[in-house]
């Protein structure tokens, strides 16, 4: 499938499987170095854990909470008698 036809899960989904497969790719060996890039600080590794990170944190399913009045109390729609 390509990316029009998934929904917002599966492409999540796919991000946070690609960037676990990075990170093991790029997991440092016992001289604190990757094995890949052959450097302390890998840069596909710290992406990796970026994404990783923002795939986890975000929940795609729910909607943001509305932030609360100026008085403390939900904001108040026009016509509620308040």
């Amino acid at each position: 499938m390509t990316a029009p036809f998934l929904s917002l899960a599966q492409i999540r989904n796919r991000l946070i499987l690609t960037a676990r497969w990075v990170l093991r790719e790029h997991r440092p060996g016992p001289d604190r170095r990757c094995p890949t890039c052959r450097t302390a600080d890998c840069p596909p590794a710290a992406a990796a854990r970026d994404v990783l990170r923002a795939a986890t944190q975000v929940h795609l399913w729910c909607p943001p909470a509305q932030p609360p009045g100026p008085d403390g109390d939900a904001p108040r729609r026009a016509g509620d008698g308040g």
